[in-house]
């Protein structure tokens, strides 16, 4: 049985040193992610991402007993990340345009590692979470949390200042998150249509105006 303790050797001294169980699991889950982009659910196995995180066999099971532990636990790393990723865009009032252009670019990163990995594992998971409950709830709570953004975006780009019309914010932020999942769906798979930053930042612009010019 493995323990979080490592030992640390100096010249004529041997200690232990207690090793951060948290550290140790952020590590073995992007080990995870690696795989489950790469392979798929069915190419992940504790000893696997064993082998790929560079730790002894069996660090993965002690800290994840079963596959279920292990899949929640990067659905749990993957949740983090996600958040950290999209509220990043609203750091600043989305009302001067720092919100959309920050959104672009997080859009555009998705091709780049880490975050292309992150997005096909993420895929992976969204997959098995039609079957497990628990994984599903996870994974909304993050959706709450982008409809709830999206919709600070589309009011803050409103041409228009005055009474929010909540009915309309709403149809924006649904159609906005479907543009986006459409994004992300094609660039985690290798899509080669040209695009940029200014690119995707006029296409959100016009998918929230032109709902905006539909619904009136």
């Amino acid at each position: 049985m493995l323990s979080d303790d490592s030992v640390s050797r100096v010249p004529g001294v041997t200690t232990r040193r207690k090793s951060n169980p948290e550290e140790r699991r952020r590590h073995l889950c992007d080990a995870a992610i690696a795989l489950l982009a790469e392979d798929g659910a069915r190419g992940l196995s504790h000893l696997k991402v064993d082998r790929r995180a560079g730790v002894p066999d069996g660090t993965t099971s002690f800290y994840y007993r079963t596959r279920s532990a292990l899949l929640h636990g990067i659905a749990k790393q993957l949740v983090r990340y996600d958040i950290e990723a999209f509220t990043a865009a609203f750091e600043e009032d989305p009302g001067d345009g720092v919100g959309l252009a920050a959104l672009a670019e997080q859009m555009m990163r998705i091709r780049e590692e880490p975050s292309l990995s992150r997005t096909r594992a993420r895929l992976e998971l969204t997959m098995l979470s039609k079957r497990d409950a628990h994984l599903a709830a996870g994974f909304q709570e993050v959706f709450e949390n982008y409809r709830s953004l999206a919709e600070r975006l589309v009011v803050g780009i409103a041409p228009v200042r005055g009474a929010v019309n909540q009915e309309l914010v709403a149809e924006q932020a649904s159609v906005l998150l479907t543009y986006l999942s459409g994004l992300v769906f094609g660039f985690a798979n290798g899509s080669t249509e040209p695009a940029s930053r200014e690119h995707v930042q006029r296409q959100i612009r016009a998918v929230i105006l032109g709902v905006a010019a539909e619904h009136r």
